[in-house]
């Protein structure tokens, strides 16, 4: 036996001890009669703590998602549940419980109680940790002789690894399209059996034996007994961290044995490198913030200084501090603090629910008109009960003709859409597949030159100042550059493209229901892995006489991908809706508005025109988002980084906040003497709800009316005229870039000034290199 090295180990250290047989033995004694005294202890603390987690668990059955958002703050939970279907199905679970064996409390039963969802059939999934005690001979049954406390030496040998035998459980998912372990499953990495290199949905959790992440250890030793504290979001940081730090210092003083193996690093190090490559993966796709001086640096001095050294959660709100607006006589304001503070709007009044944490900005909104039956401002929160979603008014018959569409072909049947036949849902497709080798085969073909540019550093503008203005790239997301190809306006003043994204999702059939009932089309730019999730509902969109378009098929910044990987992202999401609807459309729009001229011309080699939205300046731009940084709901680090409508989901940005940028919009619509495009979404409840409830009702009670329409309508054009194989102009559908091209042109190329860019590079790398340094220093 050797001691292992350590700095100085060479030198004589001044103290040593002399420590005979004797003593040594003596020493071991004591140590294991402490060892037996803190079990004892542990083990009669158990049905004490089982009581007080009883009321707890009393009080917690009337709090909206107090389970989900408890264990949305623990990292490692975070991580493994990051699929948005990981999330929304959660968003179900109503507790949380864990019994102790009572012969060995170490090993334990977790229980996740759900309310009826559209997921599985299963209202309680259970993880059994079964202790298996080891196999001893028998001149060591002395060893299982408990003390006068019932702790026996074997006891004291426990092994996690050996002695724990993680049950498994199949659920019974109620639709292949939600089957979510099926649609994102554990990935086996080849050089690592006991690591997988994906992790897949959460709740391979409960289907897969092995927990090779340590997620039940994680719930039962600390989320459940800490529940109040993390569903609060005041915890620093997960034990385990310590522990393992603990751990890592001791090892310097541990004697090794050079004649046997080093065993591999522990699951919690492995845990590690996949929990950096997730969080800086979330930190990579931020997109850019281009703000000026004065209200970048107020904001974020804020977060900052008041976060410094602090655990981050997403779901965890910042404590922001905006102006205080004075109201007028006409203006609605709606302050969002604690315990309670009002909202007006001009038909009504709602009170703000408590949250776990503060946000003194008040936000002024005055609206012509709301929906008699929308929900309370004060409901529409991230900690909002799932309501129901509405079914859908008729199921589509496979072989249906629309009959809207001259020439369209026959409704597919969607029971022939099986999800394995496409791609991994929320990750970029591979590249090697024959459809892909296709596509690139089609694009080389087009005629269309592709700029030979090379992807974007992840990060947005303020991570690529060097080529951010360069007029060749004409990058929309920097400069507000843009081609007489691109769409970003109707050419009619007062016109409004109606747009939303991301869908179709659960309560995507609300947003129908209220469109039918007010003869609303939109267009819906539709995320190819939504579309395999619920091809029904693409259908009823597209019988519903709602344009509809591509959105990526995993909503990936598409500037930063090479060029095989737009076009396996664009040509998924093209084929997936054609093997739904039977056409193909011909207009797209890049997500997060992350478009230049190298993901144009690839778009516009696969028949697609872009289609953005509205900006007046290089920092104003018609979405509801509030992103840049004279918002005062500025977020450093929230993992989806979009719109303000599908983050009050994630506890973003409340909806006060959504309906005060509508009115910022609303006031420039007025002033451009052409129409607009909104950005909005559909995938969550919480969006769905804002624009029913309050953002529609508002825009059709304008004076003057707004003409509402799908964009394909707004610039002039027939809803078949959106799709490849009806469009009357083209097959390309370059018609409807030159409709909008002269619309478009002028008034968008807004260019950002040298000094913002500064200003916004330092900023943004400045914070980021402190969130970096924070997040290293935990581990």
């Amino acid at each position: 036996m050797v001691k292992r090295a350590s700095p100085g180990a060479e030198e004589q250290k001044p103290l040593t001890a002399n420590l005979t047989e004797q003593d040594a033995e003596k020493l071991t004694d004591i140590r294991r009669e402490i060892t037996k005294l803190d079990l004892h202890l542990e083990r009669i603390a158990v049905p004490k703590y089982a009581s007080s987690y009883q009321k707890r668990r009393e009080i917690t059955k009337g709090i909206s998602n107090f389970w989900p958002v408890a264990l949305m703050h623990h990292d490692v939970i975070l991580v493994h549940a990051q699929h948005r279907s990981d999330q929304t199905a959660l968003s179900y679970l109503e507790d949380v419980w864990v019994t102790r064996d009572p012969n060995e409390h170490r090993a334990f039963t977790i229980e996740f109680t759900f309310k009826e969802n559209p997921f599985f059939t299963e209202k309680v999934l259970t993880k059994e940790f079964k202790h298996v005690p080891p196999k001893l001979e028998e001149a060591q049954a002395h060893l299982h002789k408990p003390d006068e406390n019932g702790i026996s030496d074997a006891m004291l040998e426990f092994d996690w690894e050996a002695h724990i035998e993680p049950s498994t459980i199949k659920i019974n998912w109620k639709d292949p399209a939600h089957a979510l372990t099926q649609l994102y499953p554990r990935v086996k990495d080849e050089d690592d059996d006991d690591i997988p290199a994906e992790s897949g949905s959460f709740f391979n959790f409960f289907e897969e034996k092995s927990d090779p992440f340590n997620i039940g250890e994680i719930i039962a030793e600390e989320i459940f007994p800490r529940a109040i504290d993390y569903f609060m979001g005041e915890v620093e940081g997960s034990e385990a961290d310590s522990e393992e730090e603990d751990e890592e210092d001791d090892e310097d003083e541990e004697e090794i044995d050079l004649e046997k193996p080093r065993p591999k690093k522990r699951k919690a190090e492995r845990q590690f490198c996949a929990l950096f490559s997730s969080s800086l993966s979330l930190l990579l796709v931020m997109k850019s913030l281009i703000p000026s001086v004065v209200a970048v640096l107020t904001p974020v001095a804020l977060v900052v200084g008041q976060n410094a050294g602090e655990h981050y959660s997403p779901l965890r709100r910042a404590q922001h501090h905006a102006r205080q607006d004075a109201p007028s006589a006409s203006t609605s304001t709606s302050p969002v603090t604690l315990p309670t503070s009002s909202v007006s709007g001009a038909s009504g009044t709602g009170t703000v629910a408590p949250t776990s944490t503060v946000d003194t900005a008040v936000y002024t909104f005055s609206l012509a008109a709301t929906n008699p039956t929308a929900v309370p401002l004060s409901i529409i929160t991230a900690n909002q009960a799932s309501s129901p979603t509405l079914p859908l008014s008729s199921t589509p018959a496979a072989g249906a003709s629309p009959t809207f569409i001259s020439g369209a072909p026959s409704l597919p049947n969607v029971n022939t859409i099986q999800p394995t036949n496409y791609p991994t849902m929320d990750r970029i497709p591979p590249l090697d597949s024959a459809e892909v080798q296709q596509w690139k085969q089609d694009v080389a073909n087009s005629g269309i030159s592709i700029p030979d540019f090379q992807p974007t550093n992840p990060g947005g503008c303020v991570n690529n100042t060097a080529i951010a203005t360069d007029p060749s790239r004409c990058w929309w997301s920097c400069t507000g550059c843009v081609t007489d190809k691109d769409i970003t306006q109707c050419p009619d003043k007062n016109s409004w493209g109606l747009t939303y994204d991301d869908g179709p999702g659960y309560y995507t059939p609300n947003l129908l229901q209220y469109l039918d009932e007010k003869d609303l089309k939109s267009t819906f730019f539709v995320v190819g892995s939504r579309a395999i999730q619920f091809p029904s509902l693409l259908q009823a969109e597209y019988l519903g006489q709602h344009q509809i378009a591509v959105h990526t098929w995993s909503h990936q910044p598409l500037t930063t991908l090479t060029n095989d990987e737009i076009i396996a992202e664009l040509g998924w999401t093209k084929k997936v809706i054609k093997d739904i609807l039977g056409i193909t459309p011909n207009m797209m729009r890049p997500p997060f508005g992350d478009i230049d001229n190298r993901v144009r011309a690839i778009s516009l080699a696969m028949g697609m025109t872009p289609v953005i939205w509205t900006r007046t300046s290089a920092t104003s731009t018609f979405d509801t988002d509030g992103k840049f940084p004279s918002a005062p709901s500025l977020r450093l680090f929230s993992p989806f980084f979009i719109t303000a409508d599908f983050n009050i989901h994630n506890g973003v940005t409340p909806v006060q906040k959504v309906l005060q940028n509508w009115q910022t919009i609303l006031a420039s619509a007025s002033a451009l003497d052409h129409g607009f495009i909104v950005l909005e979404h559909d995938l969550f409840q919480e969006s769905v709800e804002v624009a029913t409830g309050y953002i529609l009702p508002d825009a059709l009670a304008h004076n003057p009316p707004f003409k509402i329409q799908p964009v394909v309508s707004c610039l002039g054009m027939e809803i078949g005229d959106a799709y490849i194989e009806t469009n009357k102009t083209t097959a390309s559908g370059s018609s409807a870039s030159t409709s909008a091209g002269d619309a478009t042109k002028s008034s968008n190329s807004i260019r950002q000034s040298p000094f913002e860019s500064l200003v916004a590079t330092t900023l943004i790398v400045g914070v980021s290199g402190f969130a970096f340094g924070v997040f290293l220093s935990r581990f």
